[in-house]
């Protein structure tokens, strides 16, 4: 007996519309690096959510299956995850891939910044933010006053705290953002300043979300607009940082002095008045002044905190590298003041110290996402237009094909058998060809030197042996990684 299956022309067109959508969802770029299979609509963002796996180590899992460059679908995004310090280098250094996504989120104001704009604009605003940050930063006299000033901020709430438990982490925001302050608006603030401590509350709202969180605003758009996202947050404190930074603009536009250049924002201010003169508010105008601006405190103040924290920890936990350094210490600065940006080459442990934490407690274990301008090749891959490239850092400063014994501090690994220091091309922070190649490596190098000087010498003793000392752990989905900041 046969049996008859009525199908409508309707509902035949729905069901072979849904069968190419879900080919296509699933369906792999031709050419495209291999890598995990994911959910239609959302893609690989429930690996996140289903397991109690830290997000840098499902990452690092997909790495050991897939390899150096493997693939995922996050929402209705393909992203490229690179592995190695060569796909990095090969992929940075060229205009394709020098491009930032949008996120659009984010844009509570007109304009570009340097830490995710693109094009023209970027590359000018990126060469003449470099250029006045060496002006006003590392090796300018008022740059290492502001360091010096600062250090003593946090060793000092580690000996008034009594055996009382602190946190130190936001001391050294503290100290970090007002290093920050000094040398973009030219002033500092008030440790019990209540308008200070607002701002920093926010920057941690900003710089503090889980990458599930601020991956479903990226990937899943629609996730924006529900009450009390992660996204909506972000916005409301960018935009209580927006009203502090205009009080302060409005101030120094009333006291602007060409002839006593203080600060990057009275260059800045300069490079307007000289744009509108030129017709080139394009590029240097009031709104890519606040972004500028706002990427230096965002990409400075967090990352460096955390690399300064972790810092602290390992030598609390390493009595004897603690021991060394600051030996070295007493015997190049002495007690009586403090170390100077030319006295780094004649602390090649200090240095090495430094470079240990940068690799074993990295601020960000993947770095902030390009994405490809143009369909291009890598490594023999295809990557289509509009692919997320994002460096994964976790893996390259962990592999045991690439470091001996990658999970131990062990700062010697810097050090020829001269006990000189030794840069390896394998750490980079900072990643290559990026914003804050240069931004970042001169605030955290030397605020760490000037903090790994106090630190040694004030240290309580109580942290240094027994139960007293703090101990290593990392937090589940953050950003950065944290290490231990109760006290």
């Amino acid at each position: 007996m046969a049996v008859s299956i009525d199908l409508d022309f309707p509902s035949v067109i729905v069901g072979a519309i849904t069968f190419w959508l879900l080919v296509k969802i699933m369906n792999r770029p031709k050419n495209f690096p291999p890598g995990p299979w994911g959910f239609p609509v959302f893609g690989c963002l429930p690996h996140f959510l289903f397991t109690r796996k830290r997000s840098r180590d499902v990452f690092k899992d997909w790495y050991y299956q897939y390899g150096p460059i493997y693939s995922l679908k996050m929402g209705s995004a393909y992203v490229v995850v690179l592995n190695s310090i060569e796909s990095i280098h090969d992929a940075l250094i060229r205009p394709e891939f020098q491009d930032r996504p949008r996120l659009d989120f984010l844009l509570v104001r007109k304009g570009e910044g340097i830490a995710l704009g693109n094009g023209k604009v970027w590359q000018e605003q990126r060469k003449f933010v470099h250029q006045i940050f060496r002006d006003f930063g590392v090796g300018n006299a008022s740059f290492e006053d502001a360091i010096v000033e600062e250090a003593n901020f946090p060793t000092d709430a580690l000996l008034q705290s009594d055996g009382k438990v602190i946190n130190l982490e936001h001391h050294i925001s503290n100290a970090v953002s007002n290093i920050i302050s000094s040398v973009s608006f030219g002033q500092r603030f008030e440790y019990d300043d209540k308008k200070f401590q607002c701002i920093l509350a926010k920057f941690e709202d900003i710089m503090q979300p889980s990458i599930l969180r601020f991956g479903l605003s990226v990937f899943l758009p629609f996730t924006q607009y529900i009450p009390f996202s992660g996204s909506t947050k972000i916005r409301e404190s960018l935009k209580t940082y927006m009203n502090f930074y205009d009080e302060i603009t409005i101030e120094h536009q009333a006291k602007f002095d060409v002839e006593n250049m203080k600060d990057i924002m009275d260059a800045y201010l300069l490079e307007i008045k000289k744009s509108n003169k030129n017709e080139r508010l394009d590029v240097f105008n009031d709104d890519n002044m606040f972004w500028a601006i706002a990427d230096l405190f965002f990409a400075g103040t967090e990352t460096t905190t955390i690399t300064l924290l972790w810092a602290f920890l390992f030598l609390l936990n390493n009595p004897d590298v603690e021991k060394k350094v600051k030996a070295q210490l007493n015997k190049v600065v002495g007690r009586n003041r403090m170390p100077r940006y030319s006295d780094r080459p004649k602390l090649p442990l200090v240095e090495a110290i430094i470079s240990e934490s940068l690799r074993l407690g990295t601020a960000s274990a993947l770095s902030v996402p390009h994405t490809a301008a143009t369909d291009s090749e890598l490594h023999g891959y295809t990557i289509p237009k509009g692919t997320l490239i994002i460096p994964n850092f976790h893996v390259i400063f962990t592999d045991e094909n690439k470091w001996d014994e990658p999970a131990k501090f062990y700062p010697e690994r810097f050090l020829d058998k001269d006990g000189n220091y030794v840069k390896r091309d394998d750490l980079i922070p900072f990643s290559t060809g990026v914003v804050d190649s240069v931004l970042g490596s001169s605030l955290q190098g030397w605020s760490s030197s000037s903090s790994s000087h106090t630190s040694c010498r004030k240290c309580p003793s109580r942290f240094l042996t027994g139960e007293g000392r703090p101990q290593l752990k990392e937090s589940m989905e953050s950003f950065t990684d944290q290490g231990s900041t109760k006290f």
